[in-house]
Parts: C-alpha cells; sequence; structure tokens
C-alpha cells in the first residue's frame, strides 16, 4: 500500500508492515534509493521479493534487474508463490552479462537506458549490486547509484539495491553515503541457534537508527523482538 505525503511524492510499504512501522514516515520514499546490506544467510533475496511482491498486490508495474545468474532465487520465490496468480506486472529484465568485457561492461548501460525509458513502474529491484562491486570498484559503482538516483528522482520510481557485505567500513561508507536509506542484515550463531539482526538508518533527518531481530517463516519476514534506537 502506498499514502501521499505531498501531491508529488509518495511513501510506499516496504512489504513488511512491521519494518514500516518503525520508519518516520511509515515505509520507503518514492523516489529514493534504498541499500540494504548483508551476508548471504541474511536472507535478503527475501527482502526484495516482499518489496516487488506489495507492490504487485497493489496493481503497481514493478522492474527487476537481473545482474548475476545467482539472483534467480528471486525469481523462483515468484514462481513458487501462491500469494498472487497474475504475474503481468513484474517486468523481469535479464540483465546478466555474456563471458566477455565488452557485455559485463555494457550492463550498466542497459539498466540506465531501460529506467529511463520505463515509463510504467514504480519499484525497481537492482540484484546483485555487489556484481558493479567487483566489476568496476567502487567508485565507479558509486557513480551508478548517483545516475539511477537521478532517474528515480525524476520518475517518482523507488529502487531497491540488494548487495552483499563485503567491503572495508570505509569503502561501504563510500556507497552508503549516496543511498537515501539502509537495509542493514546481520546474521549471528548463539549456541547453534541463529539469529538475524537488522539496522534501519538513514531514512530521513528525524529518523535515527533503529536495532530489530527478525526471523524467516516460509517466504516471510517477522520481526520478533522490541527494537532499540541509538
Amino acid at each position: 500500500m502506498h499514502r501521499r505525503l505531498n501531491k508529488d511524492k509518495k511513501v510506499i510499504s516496504s512489504g513488511i508492515p512491521i519494518l514500516d512501522s518503525k520508519l518516520q514516515r511509515g515505509g520507503f520514499m518514492e523516489g529514493t534509493v534504498i541499500l540494504c546490506i548483508g551476508d548471504a544467510s541474511s536472507r535478503k533475496d527475501l527482502f526484495g521479493y516482499r518489496f516487488l511482491m506489495e507492490g504487485i498486490k497493489n496493481g503497481e508495474k514493478v522492474t527487476f534487474y537481473d545482474v548475476e545468474a545467482s539472483s534467480d532465487e528471486i525469481l523462483d520465490l515468484f514462481n513458487d508463490s501462491d500469494e498472487i496468480e497474475d504475474m503481468d506486472q513484474l517486468d523481469f529484465v535479464d540483465a546478466c552479462p555474456e563471458y566477455s568485457k565488452f557485455y559485463i561492461n555494457a550492463v550498466p548501460a542497459t539498466i540506465i537506458d531501460h529506467m529511463r525509458q520505463n515509463n510504467d513502474s514504480r519499484r525497481v529491484l537492482i540484484n546483485p549490486f555487489t556484481f558493479f562491486i567487483e566489476r568496476f570498484g567502487v567508485m565507479d559503482a558509486g557513480d551508478l547509484i548517483i545516475r539511477v538516483r537521478e532517474i528515480a528522482m525524476q520518475k517518482n520510481i523507488t529502487v531497491l539495491l540488494l548487495m552483499a557485505n563485503i567491503l572495508s567500513d570505509l569503502e561501504l561508507q563510500s556507497i552508503m553515503d549516496k543511498c537515501d536509506g539502509i537495509i542493514e542484515l546481520t546474521t549471528k550463531v548463539y549456541h547453534k541457534d541463529i539469529f538475524h539482526e537488522l539496522m534501519l538508518k538513514k531514512f530521513g533527518s528525524g529518523q535515527r537508527d533503529v536495532y530489530l531481530t527478525y526471523v524467516i517463516e516460509d517466504s516471510k519476514i517477522k520481526v520478533t523482538s522490541m527494537d532499540k534506537i541509538s
């Protein structure tokens, strides 16, 4: 669902109601870029899936840019889902490059060109953004975020980037600085039990960092503890 913030911008749901309730504005702003970062066991894919599924349920057109074969797990979630029958609103863009330098270098331009020409989608998922870090480096990947953000602001698109946590603190801060909101996921093991933790930060000037814990139930994300605010 979404609610209107002003005549031009709206606040849209992340697809996880309790997460929305912890955000100052009640969700993600249109025209912003949100970075979701964590390790593989944190299930970033489910956050991306729930983000797009929320749009589909609300009758929105959504776009998923798949830039590496490993991200097909998100498409599998859609194919196995019984939450909705009609997936015509999902624009799946296979942006996986051929194994040559020419095609790999063309991936950013492919996404930028498609976003510029696409006037229908209100939500965009790019996964894995880690691909751009590994292929082009932190500086060029940051430049890509800037270009994506410019289009998002112009077209009132909300963009979610999924990225593995592979960077040093300084490099990661450089990427975070170019995004409008951060969802940072961590996985911890205590006595063989697995605990997932989530931190929300940089969601507006008046929003404090919020720490939550969550569990995965099938294709659902359930927040399980009271939040801690720093």
